[in-house]
């Protein structure tokens, strides 16, 4: 069996960036220029907007994303999420997502997602290159202001860039992140024309439950169910974990693992503990290797998922 992923002890992932994710994304912008571009119109779909104001928090311009463009346009993005999210992250479902524009003075102030999903989604259909405003970049706080202590540096000074990590939502990129984490948006200043505007759809990767190959059966799932369950008492060790850890699984016609791969990592010791948040994802990754599922082929995988704290 060969392992990869977190087994060298490194490996906890804060975000992703993917360019030119999706082949309809110009599709999708000429649609939104062409309803927020129709001088004095009449028509329903300009009536669709949302002005989201929470005073000291959020300002910004919004409606619901999988209304707002053609059917196949939406289903195809929304598809190609799905797949990504379960093959990169182990999470193949989302939440319905927004569809957001941002012109003078809209802003969202540093805030966590807990709520809502491990991972967090942000799709631009931004012209950034063209962009006559300034602002509009996802704001995360880096590691070290969330430990700031251990590393500090009394000799050095700080300025933002050492606080806050900024990531440009260029056009047609994805942006995925440990929802966690506090992040924003950075005000925008220069425009009140939605055509020139941070213009993004956003929303977030649920939890995800255990995922098999159609081939497995029944009792496949329950050995693979019973295994999971197992996980946190293997992890007993290392207290106060807390965070999501998905590995796929691929098995060979004996029912035996033939590869485990780690996908989403953000396991991470609440207690701040100094310990590297690798071995325990090496903890599961040994605890799985040991899975036999009847009725595998050559083509049959699972992908397991584990939540910590246990139960939550």
């Amino acid at each position: 069996m060969t392992i990869s992923g977190d087994d060298s002890g490194a490996g906890v992932r804060r975000q992703l960036v993917v360019p030119d994710f999706f082949d309809g994304a110009e599709a999708m912008r000429e649609v939104f220029a062409d309803r927020v571009g129709r001088a004095r119109s009449l028509g329903p779909e300009e009536f669709v907007w949302d002005y989201w104001h929470v005073p000291g928090q959020y300002t910004y311009i919004r409606t619901f994303g999988d209304r707002y463009f053609p059917d196949e346009l939406t289903g195809s993005l929304l598809d190609r999420l799905r797949r990504w999210g379960l093959e990169t992250l182990g999470c193949g479902s989302i939440t319905p997502p927004w569809l957001s524009y941002y012109v003078d003075g809209c802003v969202q102030e540093l805030h966590a997602d807990v709520p809502h999903g491990p991972w967090a989604y942000v799709f631009s259909l931004t012209h950034w290159d063209q962009r006559g405003f300034s602002g509009g970049e996802t704001e995360m706080l880096r590691p070290e202001v969330l430990d700031f202590w251990r590393g500090l540096d009394a000799n050095r000074a700080l300025d933002g860039g050492d606080l806050v990590e900024r990531i440009v939502p260029e056009f047609n990129q994805l942006t995925v992140f440990d929802a966690r984490i506090p992040h924003g948006v950075r005000e925008v200043r220069g425009t009140h024309d939605p055509l020139d505007s941070r213009v993004v759809m956003h929303g977030w990767f649920e939890y995800p439950g255990l995922r098999v190959s159609d081939d497995l059966d029944e009792r496949a799932r329950m050995s693979l169910e019973l295994a999971a369950a197992m996980l946190p008492r293997r992890l007993a060790r290392h207290e106060g974990l807390t965070g999501l850890l998905t590995v796929r699984l691929d098995f060979g016609g004996d029912g035996e693992v033939r590869h485990a791969r780690v996908l989403s990592n953000t396991l991470i010791p609440a207690s701040g503990a100094p310990e590297a948040p690798g071995p325990p994802a090496a903890t599961v990754l040994e605890a799985l290797a040991d899975v036999k599922v009847p009725g595998a082929s050559e083509a049959s995988w699972a992908v397991v998922p584990l939540r910590m704290p246990a139960g939550t």
